[in-house]
């Protein structure tokens, strides 16, 4: 029997079928030219080769349809064997009738073709019948199999500690359920462009672990998988036109197979791809079958990198939190039962063997100042927020007091009743003791910038009075002497001295005054502010004949009075410092929740190692020493903005003019 399966396998099933077929044809027609030369009737010559031929046909037309069919092809085989079957029993019995005594047929041209073609039609019949139902039976043992497979292996991904395991028992299960020759799991390199084969059945010796796959390559099935978000399927490698097959294939002799991306399309893992050697028809239950599989994989790659990652978070908290002396609970409210770490347990001095203790019994070691507020916000956040966080101090045995800091997020159940509670305890003694410093410190700060303002005051008011004094007696002198040229220019010297020496004083009261004196900070108009400007300065814009220029300007929070002094010194100084006829540009962008406005002049400009020191005060950059200024409206400008919680800064080139611009809060509304 088997040496018959082999001999119809090598000549092929449906070629053995559809030679009879055509042996009854030929044969038919042959009879029928025979017939019609000795004169027989024609009718009866057509009706005898309907009777040859139409069998003939329908062997033929069995033949082809047998590929098409849902018949698996191992079973053709089987067909033809049906199908000779039907003529030999048919030829078996003319045979024997022969051999009977005064038996025998009159006409063996005529009664043996067509018996024996009817009974090859018949064979062919009952054979398709029988390929049919072994085919069937066959995929349900097969599609049996398949699930048991993915059974096991949804089964033994849960249970199994290495990847490596899961990812070879998946290769050889594949194979198997499918009877295949080969099977693999490829780990994609992205970095590299290439696929490694990890693990892998039916391969040579030493392949696995060793072999790669290109994931660009044109003539590469994986990078043609990669590219799809769908099973590939190859039915025969050789006539296949979409791909010629990697090296890893076809030296192997690969004919056929399954191929499809393990993980989401757009960040694959990496291909699970099943081979033969043999060319298949795969089913869609067997493609099923290996996505399935992929699936499986992929969910366990998934679930292994993220118990990785819990694994090294645990470590780095465990690390963080010795570090931090962090102690964690969880509070099971509707049983009171707290249960503690070491840490926890350790920084309350309670036995480290403490299972579980109600919440009360870690109240107990809280100062008697901060119990009741510490309780009170526990019960809000149980009834209310469904957080806490508080601070409160614990009394130690040895009469030391520790600060700490307690957070918890409540959990509810459906219902919306508190089950439990999560929590960490810190100890943030260092901080807080850290933060009374600073807050000394801030203090210590306060009171000595209130000591630095009221002399600034005191002395720039005192000196006011000597200043008046001697700018009297300069004028009186001018009056009453009569003074030569040089005298009058010394005097001249001196007044003028004197003045920007009051001026300079004022401008140190401002300076001092900007804090203590300055108003609160309500909603201001800046296009109001620049008109109030403009006017302040109408004699010095028109005696140098200047433009100012200006966008839609917003509505900031600010002290107006102090804005206008910010505003009207920049303006001042960009037409100072500017040749004939400045023109001068007033800005405004919205950043965020802030505006920076800004004022730019077409001037002298500024050398950049001198743009950080002109804000300080009493200085003044060597391009702008020829001018009038104090070297204290800059400081000024600066102080007030700092004072709106903004920044002021100057952008410039020598020769090329100078930008200041400052940022204002926004005022809410515009």
């Amino acid at each position: 029997m088997a040496y018959w399966h082999r001999l119809v396998s090598t000549i092929g099933g449906r070629r053995i079928i559809g030679a009879l077929g055509a042996l009854y044809v030929v044969l038919a027609v042959f009879r029928a030219v025979i017939m019609f030369n000795i004169g027989e009737p024609t009718s009866s010559i057509l009706l005898i080769t309907l009777l040859i031929v139409v069998p003939g046909f329908l062997l033929i037309y069995g033949a082809y349809s047998l590929s098409r069919s849902d018949i698996s092809a191992e079973f053709h085989t089987d067909i033809t064997g049906w199908c000779l079957a039907g003529f030999g029993a048919m030829a078996g019995l003319l045979i024997l009738f022969h051999l009977q005594p005064e038996g025998g047929i009159s006409e063996p041209l005529t009664g043996i073709p067509i018996l024996t073609a009817l009974g090859s039609v018949g064979g062919l019949g009952v054979g398709i019948y029988d390929g049919r139902a072994k085919t069937q039976t066959q995929q349900l043992k097969r599609r049996a199999k398949q699930q048991e497979a993915v059974a096991h292996l949804g089964q033994f991904a849960l249970e199994a500690d290495d990847l490596n395991d899961l990812m070879y028992e998946a290769a050889r299960k594949v194979a198997d359920a499918l009877d295949n020759d080969y099977c693999k799991v490829l780990d994609l390199d992205p970095e590299n462009e290439e696929l490694l084969l990890r693990q892998g059945v039916g391969w040579k010796e030493g392949i696995a672990g060793e072999a790669t796959v290109s994931s660009v390559e044109a003539d590469s099935q994986a990078a043609y998988t990669l590219a799809n978000n769908h099973p590939i399927i190859v039915e025969d490698l050789e006539t296949e036109t979409r791909f010629s097959g990697p090296e890893l294939l076809t030296s192997h002799d690969v004919h056929s197979g399954i191929s499809t991306i393990i993980g989401p399309f757009d960040e694959p893992w990496g291909i699970l791809g099943t081979h033969d050697t043999d060319q298949q028809e795969f089913t869609e239950e067997d493609v099923n079958f290996v996505q399935s599989v992929a699936n499986i994989l992929a969910e366990a790659i998934e679930r292994t990198e993220k118990e990785n990652q819990l694994r090294d978070r645990k470590a780095q908290l465990d690390v963080a939190t010795e570090a931090a002396s962090i102690g964690i609970w969880t509070w099971d409210i509707q049983k009171d039962v707290v249960t503690a770490d070491e840490s926890l347990l350790e920084l309350y001095e309670m036995d480290p063997a403490t299972e579980g203790a109600p919440m009360k019994a870690f109240y107990e070691p809280i100062h008697e100042d901060d119990a009741k507020e510490t309780w009170e916000e526990l019960e809000r956040a149980i009834e209310e927020t469904g957080e806490l966080r508080t601070e409160f101090r614990i009394e130690r045995t040895t009469g030391d007091i520790t600060w700490v800091e307690s957070r918890g997020e409540v959990e509810y159940d459906i219902y919306g009743e508190p089950v439990r509670m999560h929590g960490a305890v810190a100890d943030i003694t260092e901080r807080k003791a850290r933060e009374q410093r600073l807050e000394q410190l801030v203090a210590d700060l306060e009171e000595s910038n209130k000591r630095l303002e009221k002399f600034a005051y005191a002395a720039s008011h005192d000196l006011q009075e000597p200043l008046r004094m001697v700018s009297s007696y300069l004028q009186l002198i001018d009056s009453r002497y009569d003074l030569d040229e040089e005298g009058e220019e010394f005097l001249e010297f001196a007044v003028d001295g004197a003045e920007r020496m009051r001026s300079m004083i004022d401008g140190l009261l401002q300076y001092s005054r900007v804090e203590t004196q300055g108003d609160p900070l309500e909603p201001v108009d800046l296009e109001r502010i620049l008109d109030d400007v403009r006017e302040n300065l109408q004699v010095t814009i028109e005696e140098s004949d200047a433009t100012i220029e200006a966008d839609s300007l917003p509505r900031v929070q600010g002290d107006p009075d102090q804005l206008r002094q910010v505003v009207q010194n920049l303006l001042d100084n960009a037409i100072e410092y500017s040749d004939d006829q400045p023109t001068v540009h007033v800005t405004a962008e919205r950043n965020g929740t802030d505006w920076i406005v800004s004022i730019e002049d077409e001037g002298i400009g500024i050398n950049p190692e001198e743009q950080e020191q002109i804000f300080e005060v009493f200085q003044r950059g060597q391009s702008r020493s020829d001018g009038d200024g104090t070297g204290i409206g800059l400081a000024l400008c600066e102080r007030i903005i700092e004072r709106h919680g903004g920044d002021i800064w100057v952008e410039s080139e020598p020769g090329e003019g100078s930008t200041f611009s400052f940022t204002l809060p926004s005022s809410g509304r515009q």
